[in-house]
């Protein structure tokens, strides 16, 4: 849109929408209650979107599209198939944890989605995991890593990053750049046998 104002107001409804969304689920949550906690009048927000429906379309498909152009990114000028995982499982613990409710939703509303546009998040996902498959797939190529199920191992390895987001907590002990160090190291010595000390840690 070209109003900044309309744009800056589309982005409040859809920050309250995933926060609300996360807290009360989809279903438990009305426009009127957005509305409110977006700072305007209960019909104003069909000014922005059409319905529930197509806010919940609209996070998932932000979410989904920046994952994938942020590792795409990350990734892309690095030929090493242990540094492309390493950088790829920092980035997608470090983004759920930083837009826990936008991810979160994404990951547990599916259900909630009309058919059509759950067939549309689906190839979003797919693309997003087709990434890791694809680095796995290069590591054993270069006999860097020891896999028989590279569809599964992606999976696992995915619910098992995002499972971080779940249970995170800013004051615990651990800051997240040491969390996502401890599952890099746990995920390489299942994939390799080993911790691949050889590349550093990022600090």
């Amino acid at each position: 849109m070209n109003n900044p104002k309309v744009s800056s107001r589309k982005t409040i409804i859809l920050r309250e929408a995933a926060r609300l969304f996360r807290e009360k689920g989809y279903s438990g949550t009305n426009l009127r209650e957005l509305a409110k906690s977006s700072g305007i009048q209960g019909g104003s927000i069909y000014h922005h979107f059409s319905s529930k429906q197509e806010i919940l379309y609209q996070i998932m498909e932000y979410t989904m599209t920046i994952l994938i152009s942020k590792i795409g990114e990350l990734i892309g000028s690095e030929p090493e198939p242990f540094e492309q995982l390493r950088k790829a499982i920092r980035f997608h613990i470090e983004y759920h944890t930083s837009n826990v409710n936008e991810t979160y939703v994404t990951d547990a509303e599916l259900r909630s989605l009309t058919p059509d546009n759950y067939k549309k998040i689906v190839v979003l996902r797919n693309k997003y995991e087709h990434i890791y498959i694809q680095i796995i797939k290069d590591g054993i190529r270069a006999e860097k890593m020891k896999i028989d199920d590279v569809k599964l191992v992606s999976k696992a390895l995915l619910q098992m990053l995002t499972g971080v987001s779940y249970w995170f907590d800013p004051n615990g002990s651990l800051r997240i750049n040491e969390i996502a160090n401890k599952y890099i190291k746990l995920f390489f010595w299942g994939i390799a046998g080993k911790d691949n000390q050889n590349h550093e840690e990022a600090s």
